[in-house]
């Protein structure tokens, strides 16, 4: 019973959350990051193979937050060609920041920077990755790490 109460508990401040988003009724503080979407070159196997790098590194930087907190995440879209998504898997956030090209959110055109912004209502570890051709396979994915919150 004590499950099935917090599962709708949850449910519920996903759907005020959802209502709520530009309201911002986070307590915690804003944490912010810049996401550089990029092409590289990797040799895992003696034989140099085209990747896509964030920040320069694969797997991508890990992003760290605490349930109360609020993300800002800006991804920008340097590729030579092609464009880009990401997507918080597990990430209870308003649907429109989901990070599903074409279903959820626009694709990121190569030079362009999109804007993700959303309450951290959760906490546990998940991870992050594209939803565009083969990006992910191609290096496109991180961890993200949500730290309970410890003073309501």
């Amino acid at each position: 019973m004590n499950r099935l109460l917090t599962i709708l508990l949850v449910l519920l401040g996903f759907i005020h959350v959802h209502a709520q988003q530009e309201s911002h009724i986070s307590k915690g503080k804003r944490v912010i990051y810049h996401l550089y979407i990029a092409d590289t070159t990797v040799n895992y196997t003696g034989k140099s193979r085209h990747a896509i790098a964030i920040n320069g590194s694969i797997p991508a930087p890990t992003l760290y937050f605490t349930e109360g907190d609020t993300a800002e995440i800006y991804v920008h879209n340097t590729l030579k060609k092609g464009t880009t998504s990401i997507h918080w898997h597990g990430i209870i956030l308003p649907n429109r920041f989901d990070g599903v090209p074409n279903l959820t959110t626009a694709p990121i055109k190569p030079g362009e920077v999109h804007l993700f912004e959303f309450p951290i209502i959760q906490n546990g570890t998940y991870w992050y990755h594209s939803h565009t051709e083969l990006q992910e396979q191609s290096g496109m994915y991180g961890a993200l790490i949500i730290y309970k919150r410890t003073n309501r």
